[in-house]
């Protein structure tokens, strides 16, 4: 299932990810598409200011809250993860 409750968030690498579109240097930045649930794995795919789009772990990156503090991704924060 695609999940776009953090769509449009800006977020960045919490260290050096190599991709095969190219590296993406701690701090590099971007704006998270949609989340998806793939093979038992939770990603995060997220077009790059770099000018590409690649999907990451959510422990790769941290999101910008609105307060332009930083905050460490937690699956958590996912709608499917709450108990209700």
């Amino acid at each position: 299932m695609i999940d776009r409750s953090h769509a449009g968030h800006r977020c960045e690498t919490q260290y050096l990810l190599r991709t095969v579109k190219g590296d993406l240097p701690r701090g590099s930045q971007g704006t998270i598409a949609y989340e998806m649930d793939n093979l038992g794995r939770h990603l995060i795919l997220v077009n790059w200011d770099k000018g590409f789009a690649v999907p990451v772990f959510p422990d790769e990156i941290e999101l910008h809250s609105e307060t332009a503090s930083l905050c460490r991704y937690s699956p958590v924060d996912r709608p499917e993860a709450h108990v209700g």
